[in-house]
C-alpha cells in the first residue's frame, strides 16, 4: 500500500501542476479561452497515485482549488473554471481508480511495476480514456452553460489535449519513478554512451529539419523512436521520444511544418498531439518488447547456467555411485555410462575400450541363459543374472531398468546394475533350508492331524478334551496350509519357468481350470476373446487361482462373488485385470499386501489365510517381467487388481529362465 505523501512532495506536485498550468494556458489562442494543450493532466495523475488511497481528498481537493484559482487568474469566466477545475478533479479521480483496480501490481497501485509491459500500457491508456472522456462531458457542458459555441470538435479537442498530458507526462513521469526507486536493469544488447549522444542529436537535428520544409515526411521521426527504444532502456527512451514529440508540437504551435497547411488552428494542434502520442506510444511498446526479450533472455540464460551446474552434479554424483549406471537408446546401444559401469564391464570383458566392453557386457545382460538368471537359482533374486568372468569365477549382477521418456517420442532405457555377489551366495543355503525344511514338516504334521482326528473320534461325547484337541486339530490344519503356501511360494521363486501360449479364456484356457474355487452361486464373467499370454501355464494357473481364490474368500458376508477378468494388449504386453465386488483393501493397506504374512486386522479378524497368496502372485508376475498393483477404488467397491505378462507369439514355445531384469532383444 501507498505511503501517505510528505508535505514537502506534496507541495513539489502542487508547483509543478502550477508551472505545467500555466504553461498550457499560455497556448490559448487569440478569441478562445481554452487551451490548445493541457500537460498538466499528467501531474495530477502522478500526484494521485503517489498518493496513499486512504487519502485522495488531500490530491483532489488541492487540485480543484488550484486550478479553479489558476484558470480564472489567466481570464476564464468563474462558470467555466469551476466546470474545468471539476473536469480535471473527476478525470484524475476515475483514471487513478480504474488503474488501482486494473493494475494493483504498478507503482501508486500497491505494487512496484511501471508501464513497461504491454499488459500496464494498455491498462493506463484505457484508464487516462476513460477518465478524460468523462472530463469532456463535464467541461464540454461548462463551455456551453458560459455561453462558448460548441461544436462536434469541442469535446473531441477537450478529450485529445488532456488524455495527451496523461500519456506523455504521465507515463514518462511513471518510468521515472521507477528508475528512482528501483534498479532498471541495462538492455542485453544495449547501447553505449556514444550511441546515446549521436542518437540525441541526429534525432533533435532532423526532427526540427523535418518541421520546417512543408512536405509531409515527419513519419520519419518515429524512426528514432524505435532506435532509442530498442538500444536503450525504457526510461532515457520515453524521455528521448517525449522530447521529440514536444519539439514537433512546439514547432507546429509556431506554424512550421506539414501540420501548419491545416487550416483550423485546434485541428493542426489536434494532429500534432495525436503524432506526439504516436512517437511516444512506439517508443514505449519497443521498451515493453525489449524489456520482456531481456527478461525471457536473462531468465533463459539463468536457466542453462542451473542446468549446467545441476548436470556438473548431477555427473559427479553418478561418477562417484557404486551402483553401475547405462543408459540406452532406442535401438540399445550404449548413450551413457558412469565410471562403476565401465569397470564393471572391464571386468566382464576382454575389450580394450570402453565402448566395446559395455556394448558385450550389455548383450549378456539382454539375452541371459536361463541357468544364469532366477528361474532356476533359488538364492537368486527377482533380475538377478550370473555372468562368467573371463578368470572363470561368476558375478552376480541384479539388474533394475527403467524407461526414459523423450520428447522425440522414441523412449530409451536405464539399466542400474549392482553387484550382489557375496550377498546371493549367504543366502543359498538359506533357500534350500527353507524348502527342504517346509518338504521335510509335511509327514511329521499329516501323522499329527491323522493321531488327533483319531483322538477326537474316540472320545465320549461331551468329554472336557475334546475342546482342547479340535483347537489342536484346526491348528495342525492351518500350519498345513501355511507349509503349502511356503513350498508354492519357493517353488514361484526359484521354480524353472517353461514359456509358451497360454489361453486365458476358452477350451482349456486358465480360466476354466480354476473355475472351481467358485462356489454355486458365484459369478466369474471375462469376455471370450481375451488375448494369450506366452508364460509358464503351471505359474500363470497359480496366479489367476490365487486372486479368484481370494476374491471368493473376502466376498461380502451373504453375497455370492461376483468377479470380471478384463485383459487387453499393450505392445508386447498384456495388461490383465482381475475386479470384485467384496469387502475391499483399505488406501492404507494397497502398498503393504504384497508383502509375505501381511493381512491386516479386519481381515486377520473375520477370514482364514496365511498372508502369502499375493507374495506369490508378485513373484510370480515379476518373473515373467511384469508389475502387479492394487488399484485404489471408492471405499465399499470392491478390489481391482492389474498385472502385466508377456503377449503370446502364435507358434512359438520356448523354455526359459525370464526375469525382471531381463532386457527383451
Amino acid at each position: 500500500m501507498t505511503r501517505a505523501l510528505s508535505p514537502a512532495r506534496a507541495v513539489a506536485f502542487a508547483a509543478a501542476y502550477v508551472v505545467l498550468t500555466l504553461v498550457g494556458r499560455a497556448t490559448a489562442i487569440e478569441g478562445q479561452v481554452v487551451s490548445l494543450v493541457w500537460p498538466a493532466s499528467g501531474v495530477a495523475f502522478l500526484w494521485l497515485l503517489a498518493e496513499s488511497p486512504r487519502h485522495v481528498l488531500r490530491v483532489l481537493a488541492p487540485l480543484l482549488v488550484l486550478h479553479f484559482g489558476l484558470v480564472v487568474a489567466t481570464g476564464v469566466s468563474p462558470l467555466l473554471g469551476l466546470f474545468g477545475a471539476v473536469s480535471v478533479t473527476l478525470q484524475t479521480a476515475v483514471a487513478g481508480l480504474l488503474l488501482r483496480r486494473w493494475c494493483p501490481t504498478m507503482l501508486g497501485a500497491g505494487g512496484t511495476q511501471s508501464i513497461r509491459s504491454p499488459r500496464n500500457l494498455a491498462a493506463t491508456a484505457g484508464a487516462a480514456a476513460v477518465g478524460c472522456a468523462l472530463g469532456a462531458v463535464v467541461g464540454t457542458l461548462g463551455l456551453w452553460l458560459d455561453g462558448v459555441t460548441v461544436e462536434a470538435l469541442t469535446p473531441v479537442a477537450w478529450f485529445a489535449r488532456h488524455v495527451v498530458g496523461v500519456l506523455t507526462v504521465g507515463a514518462v513521469g511513471h518510468l521515472a519513478w521507477e528508475w528512482h526507486t528501483q534498479t532498471i536493469p541495462a538492455r542485453t544488447h544495449g547501447g553505449s554512451r556514444t550511441e546515446l549522444v549521436l542518437l540525441w542529436v541526429l534525432s533533435v537535428v532532423a526532427t526540427v529539419l523535418l518541421f520546417v520544409q512543408p512536405y509531409p515526411v515527419v513519419f520519419l521521426v518515429i524512426g528514432f523512436a524505435v532506435w532509442s527504444a530498442a538500444r536503450f532502456r525504457t526510461f532515457p527512451a520515453a524521455l528521448h521520444c517525449l522530447v521529440l514529440g514536444g519539439t514537433a508540437l512546439a514547432l507546429s504551435l509556431t506554424g512550421q511544418g506539414p501540420f501548419a497547411a491545416i487550416e483550423d488552428p485546434v485541428a493542426e494542434v489536434l494532429v500534432s498531439q495525436l503524432f506526439m502520442v504516436a512517437v511516444l506510444l512506439t517508443g514505449l511498446a519497443v521498451g515493453a518488447l525489449g524489456d520482456r526479450v531481456d527478461e525471457l533472455y536473462a531468465a533463459a540464460t539463468a536457466a542453462r547456467a542451473d542446468a549446467a551446474e545441476q548436470a556438473e552434479l548431477l555427473a559427479e554424483m553418478t561418477e562417484s555411485m557404486d551402483e553401475g549406471l547405462v543408459v540406452l537408446d532406442p535401438e540399445g546401444r550404449v548413450e551413457r555410462s558412469n565410471g562403476a559401469s565401465r569397470r564393471l564391464a572391464h571386468r566382464v570383458s576382454t575389450a580394450t575400450t570402453d565402448a566395446d566392453a559395455l556394448a558385450e557386457l550389455v548383450g549378456l545382460l539382454s539375452d541371459p541363459a536361463p541357468s544364469r538368471t532366477g528361474a532356476v537359482r533359488a538364492e537368486l533374486g527377482v533380475g538377478d543374472v550370473v555372468i562368467a568372468l573371463p578368470s572363470g569365477e561368476e558375478v552376480v549382477l541384479a539388474v533394475s531398468r527403467a524407461t526414459l521418456s523423450r520428447s522425440s517420442g522414441h523412449p530409451g532405457v536405464l539399466l542400474v546394475l549392482r553387484e550382489v555377489t557375496e550377498h546371493r551366495s549367504g543366502l543359498r543355503p538359506l533357500a534350500g533350508f527353507a524348502s527342504t525344511a517346509a518338504h521335510d514338516l509335511r509327514g511329521p504334521l499329516s501323522a499329527i492331524r491323522s493321531w488327533l482326528s483319531l483322538a477326537v473320534d474316540d472320545l465320549e461325547p461331551g468329554s472336557e478334551a475334546a475342546e482342547p484337541l479340535r483347537r489342536a486339530e484346526r491348528a495342525s490344519e492351518q500350519m498345513g496350509e501355511l507349509i503349502g503356501d511356503l513350498l508354492e511360494h519357493a517353488l514361484a521363486e526359484s521354480g524353472e519357468i517353461a514359456a509358451r501360449e497360454v489361453s486365458i479364456t476358452g477350451s482349456g484356457g486358465v480360466l476354466g481350470q480354476v473355475s472351481g474355487l467358485l462356489g454355486p452361486e458365484d459369478v466369474l464373467e471375462a469376455d471370450p476373446d481375451l488375448p494369450s499370454v506366452r508364460a509358464d501355464p503351471v505359474a500363470v494357473r497359480q496366479l489367476f487361482g490365487n486372486l479368484i481364490g481370494n476374491a471368493v474368500k473376502y466376498a461380502r458376508p451373504g453375497e455370492p462373488a461376483t468377479i470380471t477378468v478384463r485383459a487387453r494388449r499393450q505392445g508386447s504386453r498384456v495388461v490383465v485385470e482381475v475386479e470384485d465386488h467384496g469387502v475391499g483393501v483399505d488406501d492404507s493397506e494397497r502398498a503393504l499386501i504384497f508383502q509375505r504374512f501381511h493381512r491386516s486386522g479386519a481381515v486377520r479378524a473375520h477370514f482364514r489365510g496365511t498372508g502369502m497368496g499375493l507374495s506369490i502372485c508378485q513373484t510370480i508376475v515379476q518373473r515373467h517381467g511384469g508389475t502387479i498393483e492394487c488399484l485404489a477404488t471408492p471405499p465399499g467397491s470392491g478390489t481391482v487388481f492389474r498385472f502385466d505378462l508377456p503377449a503370446a507369439e502364435p507358434g512359438r514355445e520356448v523354455s526359459t529362465g525370464l526375469s525382471r531384469g531381463t532386457i527383451p532383444p
